[in-house]
């Protein structure tokens, strides 16, 4: 048995606990912040559960499948539906009225030919500008999903089987640095790990590990980049996008999803538009198109007045975010084991993974949490 102690109580912390702590080892979770779950938590707000940014969740992929795994009730979850998803300009992927179009989209979603329009606008969607093609293929075929629990639902199911095993999970600590003994706390406390399990975020994880190994930190974790986006979250008591699940502006990078027009049980009434638009930034992989987060978020904002009319006149509650980051990347793919020799596991989205987004910080945390031998003194 080791001592394990886990930097970040986000999805790829927090699974890396479930598999360490399932594994037979003694775990201990610590987090920056004040809550639990990263950028997969909710904020519950006159009934709505606003998160940051909209985000499917893929019915075959590691996070859904460890939830439903960590629990005897099934969550119960609907899909988006590409009869109700609009490509502004050239309509809905699935239109109801037209087969010639349904069966030239279908053609195209099946090449995966990232120049096709339709197949832009999934890559966009599914995971946003990352053309993975396994999400797009998801897409496709109706595994992308809405659950009615809401990410805070999800996350929700992670902790509480922390809580249920006995994993102390302690908010409101940062880390200072790492030593060979494990880590010393900002409060000047020392925590002693026989492995520490880095799952603070690439820019965390660079830090942390550049103070104690700087040489091999940036060969390990050379030139990061990173995409950010901007996005607003809003509880309606009006139906805006008129039964739309999504409208998608590829030309913008751009797109709004409403979670209660896909999940009804998520709400009673009106909708839970969830809006995004990805890079365009000084700094951020790709093109830049605006001189600011702030017009950026200005830009959302217009979107929205042209995509869901009228819905400033219906807000019972909204979260705004100029910039958030939803891509991190390095000039390297980045092993999880590349500082297991003194320690130290690696593990978030931005670990090397045959997944993307939520589903990759799950399955490398999980990866982290079955492999401790490897990185024991």
């Amino acid at each position: 048995m080791a001592r394990v102690l886990v930097v970040g109580a986000g999805l790829a912390g927090l699974s890396a606990a479930i598999d360490a702590s399932a594994n037979g080892h003694h775990v201990v979770v610590l987090e920056r912040t004040k809550t639990v779950g990263g950028k997969g938590t909710s904020q519950n707000k006159e009934g709505f559960s606003l998160t940051f940014g909209p985000h499917l969740v893929h019915k075959k992929g590691p996070l859904w499948q460890l939830c439903r795994r960590l629990s005897k009730r099934k969550p119960a979850s609907a899909t988006i539906r590409l009869d109700k998803t609009e490509i502004l300009g050239s309509g809905m992927i699935r239109p109801k009225d037209n087969i010639s179009k349904v069966i030239e989209n279908k053609k195209a979603l099946k090449s995966k030919d990232i120049a096709h329009p339709v197949v832009k606008a999934a890559s966009f969607l599914s995971s946003w500008n990352s053309n993975n093609m396994s999400r797009i293929e998801a897409l496709s075929k109706s595994k992308l999903l809405v659950s009615n629990e809401g990410w805070i639902g999800l996350v929700g199911r992670l902790a509480a089987a922390l809580d249920e095993i006995g994993v102390l999970i302690e908010c409101g600590v940062k880390v200072d640095s790492l030593h060979d003994y494990g880590v010393k706390l900002n409060n000047g406390k020392k925590v002693e790990a026989d492995v520490v399990i880095l799952a603070c975020g690439l820019n965390g994880a660079r830090k942390l590990l550049t103070d104690i190994y700087p040489n091999r930190t940036d060969e390990v974790l050379a030139n990061p980049s990173r995409t950010t986006a901007s996005i607003i979250e809003l509880g309606l008591t009006s139906k805006s996008l008129r039964g739309r699940h999504a409208i998608i502006d590829t030309e913008n990078n751009t797109a709004a999803i409403d979670y209660v027009a896909i999940q009804p049980r998520l709400s009673a009434h009106g909708s839970h538009i969830s809006a995004i638009t990805v890079g365009g930034l000084s700094g951020d992989v790709g093109e830049t198109k605006f001189d600011s987060s702030e017009q950026r978020l200005q830009y959302l904002e217009n979107f929205l007045d042209s995509q869901a009319g009228g819905w400033r006149d219906h807000v019972v509650t909204d979260l705004r975010q100029e910039k958030i980051t939803i891509h991190e990347y390095c000039e390297k793919e980045i092993d999880s084991f590349a500082f297991s020799d003194v320690g130290i596991i690696l593990a978030g989205s931005w670990v090397k993974s045959d997944y993307i987004l939520a589903d990759a910080a799950v399955h490398s945390g999980r990866t982290a949490g079955q492999n401790i031998g490897k990185a024991q003194h």
